[in-house]
């Protein structure tokens, strides 16, 4: 045989020999170094509001991530043989789906590599507001706004039984719908003087957003201000046994009636408390005297009323106040409007 035709058949054969072995590779295993790397499975979509995914690594070697994007967050980045991955994705905002590459490999040996291709839609766009969350003591309502997607459904949900969700009779602790809709949030009228809070909780889908409402509480404010306070000792018909601005003493004391200097806000007639305290710190009262309190007294006032002469508090036997320090309080609606401190010697 001649030279160049035991050439020939030599390549023809090694030729061969190469194609067969090629064929005869599975994918992602040497045949060689017997190093392979699969991951399963290979492909993951996520839904709109789904923001977690998991997937298999299983390799002959220690393998770990070399490329993954920013927006996709892993469990593990690193592993030996068989081991399941976890990862969560933060939120989609733009308007189409994006696609992102976790790429895996071998530690050692021969380098192998596979990838994991995640494909995740745009987030559910979703947004509730109120264009105020402040209501009036006297009670009223406001909008709350929500925007969503029109096949999406969300919840609005209270947490308190002074708000009423749609309409003002409603006792319902939930509200629900589809799409973009303006909910009317009605309050009840607060009586108290205290100022109040309620949480308002709107779900849709995995998305979450609490707004918290709150209402003043009733105004105790006086129509009218205190502007100084003077106090005199009177007998039983009102005669002044020491006038305003006078020194009291003891052994003289029969009633003791104070004065209010005053500027008035808004003409009507209203009503004032006081609390009488002795110098050893104890509320006077009498069997008349309306709980917590010495008396009251109604006035009608103008807006020119520059002052108003309370009654007198006391006894008629002369000496009924001991000598020290008193302080005399005036209250209006609940709310202390005024004060004055006096000796009486």
């Amino acid at each position: 045989m001649k030279a160049k035709n035991i050439i020939h058949l030599l390549v023809c054969c090694l030729t061969s020999i190469l194609v067969a072995c090629s064929d005869s590779w599975p994918y992602s295993e040497d045949a060689y170094n017997n190093t392979w790397i699969k991951v399963y499975p290979s492909y993951i979509t996520l839904d709109e509001d789904e923001f977690i995914g998991e997937f298999t690594v299983n390799s002959s070697e220690s393998w770990y991530v070399y490329d993954s994007p920013s927006w996709i967050n892993l469990s593990s980045s690193y592993g030996y043989g068989y081991d399941n991955v976890s990862f969560s994705v933060d939120e989609n905002d733009g308007s189409s789906n994006r696609y992102g590459y976790i790429r895996i490999r071998t530690d050692e040996g021969f380098t192998k590599e596979a990838e994991v291709e995640v494909s995740q839609p745009p987030t559910i766009q979703f947004e509730a507001s109120m264009s105020t969350t402040n209501y009036s003591a006297s009670g009223d309502w406001w909008t709350l706004s929500i925007k969503a997607a029109a096949s999406k459904s969300w919840t609005i949900s209270k947490s308190d039984s002074w708000v009423h969700l749609g309409s003002s009779y409603s006792s319902s602790y939930s509200y629900s719908g589809k799409g973009n809709e303006d909910v009317k949030i009605y309050v009840d009228a607060n009586t108290s003087s205290y100022s109040r809070r309620s949480t308002l909780t709107i779900k849709c889908g995995t998305k979450t957003k609490s707004i918290t409402i709150t209402q003043d509480g009733k105004s105790n404010k006086a129509p009218f201000v205190i502007k100084s306070v003077e106090v005199r000792n009177i007998d039983y018909n009102g005669n002044a046994i020491t006038d305003f601005g006078k020194t009291i003493y003891s052994y003289q004391t029969k009633y003791l009636q104070p004065k209010l200097n005053i500027t008035v806000n808004t003409a009507g007639t209203y009503t004032v408390y006081t609390k009488l305290y002795r110098p050893n710190g104890s509320l006077s009262t009498g069997n008349s005297s309306p709980t917590g309190y010495s008396f009251s007294d109604t006035e009608t006032l103008s807006s020119n009323t520059t002052w108003w002469r309370l009654s007198g508090w006391g006894s008629n036997t002369a000496g009924h106040w001991s000598s020290g320090q008193y302080r005399w309080e005036f209250w209006y609606n609940g709310s202390k409007i005024g004060e004055k401190s006096f000796t009486i010697y």
